[in-house]
């Protein structure tokens, strides 16, 4: 019996360039999501002064500390996509799932990030403009991230398995080939004994030779 492997079925394309293409339009939109987020994304402000002569001091939070997300999503997007090329899979739709997915949601945390209306707090004249949406879309989008990139290399990107399916049958036959090799043997030295040819105690110590080598 030949060995028998397991593959996944896969739609293949033209190779992994499809691969390389869905990875950079992952990385791509990540990257331009980082840039324009920290641009238009609405900054920290908040009141400081005396109640005749007060000031607004904005802190630009995305401008700061926008990278730091765009390069946590980049770690998590850049190994899935090295196993599945090392693995050599082209199906289209894991590519898709996997550049589509992680590039959609990074755009959606942009928009969300700008558009989203921002909280205030205090009273007049002492107010804080907290974009609050912004905070929560680039933690969703790491959440997002993390659990697409997860069950893609889960489900598509694992190594194909090959299994010896007569890997243990082998030893079988040369067992059962040798208890019949032995099984003909005795019979001869059974005839050899009863034609006098042998005594029985060298029959024995024959028999108990070929037993011993089953």
């Amino acid at each position: 019996m030949a060995l028998t492997e397991v593959r996944r079925e896969r739609i293949t394309g033209s190779g992994l360039g499809y691969a390389y293409v869905m990875t950079a339009l992952a990385l791509g939109c990540i990257g331009v999501s980082g840039v324009l987020g920290s641009i238009f994304t609405p900054d920290l402000v908040s009141t400081s002064g005396a109640s005749v002569g007060y000031i607004h001091q904005h802190t630009p939070l995305a401008a700061y500390m926008g990278w730091i997300f765009d390069v946590i999503a980049i770690a998590m997007v850049l190994p899935a996509a090295m196993q599945g090329i090392r693995a050599k899979v082209t199906d289209r739709f894991a590519w898709t799932l996997l550049g589509c997915g992680a590039g959609g949601t990074w755009l959606a945390v942009m928009f969300v990030s700008i558009f989203a209306p921002v909280m205030v707090t205090g009273t007049v004249p002492w107010q804080t403009w907290v974009p609050l949406g912004s905070i929560f879309a680039v933690i969703a989008g790491l959440v997002l991230t993390g659990l697409l990139c997860k069950f893609v290399k889960a489900t598509f990107f694992q190594p194909a398995v090959v299994r010896p399916g007569a890997a243990t049958t082998t030893p079988m036959v040369g067992s059962e080939s040798s208890a019949d090799d032995a099984a003909t043997r005795l019979r001869q030295l059974a005839q050899l004994r009863d034609s006098g040819v042998i005594t029985d105690a060298e029959f024995q110590i024959k028999k108990d030779e070929l037993l011993s080598r089953i």
